[in-house]
């Protein structure tokens, strides 16, 4: 009787596994969820002239801050400012503001999955914003306020974050930015993770038996790394899941499960020899190597 119970519950969990699948494969794929390589030259210069033309429209300053200084000085302001030439929003801003959530959700001691999630509203806030390096920061701070306080069970107090700063930014700053994100982002504050495919995939693919706690370990810091790396912005999450899952069975040798894996995820309506997959597999392959030089398979 006991095994029939267990038997029921292990077929329950599985379906939920799989329809929990099919709805991050859903969302992944509607455009509130998409993100864009919005560092390209081309694409911060037309966030900039759109600025620009903004700026010339606008009777008070304070109604289209650039910085922080501009936040605080726009009361004092009735004229018009125009945005300077696009300054170097790169790759390396990112990468050091990402390593500064990982920082902040571990001095809490929260789930490290909250920078994924706020890293999404990074992304998307400045696809369609142009920003200076101060404002960059203050969207960083906001951003992952937002994410544990939406998805965490454990709080943080805004005070707290603002803490971490530099000193230039506020409580009200912060605030007022948070608002900004959700209205921007229309309200799409749930989205897909790596992580998420990657809990739900694993259990799917470990038989009774099999000891994949490793594989799935693994796999969770191929995602951090790739939440790091800029040139997984534009990429589906399912993409980066199915490369990190392949990635790690390799790793530890699980050889004949890559293609058991591939199967069920073909199954489950992920593209897994798509371009994207094979470069998402690539750039793990590059970034692992990277961050960990001196160790080897």
């Amino acid at each position: 009787m006991t095994e029939t119970v267990a038997a029921k519950k292990s077929c329950i969990d599985m379906e939920s596994h799989r329809l929990h699948l099919a709805a991050l494969l859903r969302q992944e794929k509607a455009i509130a969820y998409r993100r864009n390589d919005y560092l390209s030259d081309e694409w911060q210069m037309g966030l900039w002239k759109e600025e620009v033309k903004e700026s010339m429209q606008m009777a008070e300053l304070r109604q289209s801050p650039s910085s922080i200084t501009n936040l605080n000085n726009a009361g004092n302001s009735s004229s018009c400012s125009i945005p300077e030439a696009p300054s170097e929003i790169c790759v390396r801003w990112r990468e050091k503001i990402v390593e500064w959530k990982y920082q902040v959700v571990d001095r809490f001691d929260l789930d490290r999955e909250l920078v994924s999630i706020s890293t999404f509203y990074l992304d998307r806030y400045l696809s369609m914003k142009y920003v200076d390096e101060e404002l960059f920061q203050l969207i960083a701070m906001a951003s992952i306020y937002l994410a544990i306080k939406i998805h965490s069970p454990k709080k943080v107090t805004i005070r707290s974050i603002a803490s971490t700063g530099n000193g230039l930014i506020t409580t009200h700053h912060m605030e007022a930015m948070e608002l900004s994100i959700m209205k921007s982002l229309d309200w799409h504050l749930h989205p897909p993770t790596t992580v998420a495919f990657l809990e739900n995939f694993y259990p799917l693919l470990a038989k009774e038996g099999d000891e994949m706690a490793d594989c799935l370990e693994f796999s969770r810091f191929l995602s951090e790394l790739s939440v790091c790396a800029y040139p997984f912005v534009s990429a589906k999450p399912s993409s980066i899941a199915v490369a990190a899952i392949s990635y790690s069975l390799e790793y530890f040798g699980q050889h004949s499960k890559v293609s058991c894996c591939r199967k069920l995820m073909e199954e489950l309506g992920v593209d897994v020899r798509s371009d994207e997959v094979e470069a998402c597999g690539a750039l793990l392959n590059k970034v692992h190597r990277l961050a960990m030089p001196n160790q080897d398979n």
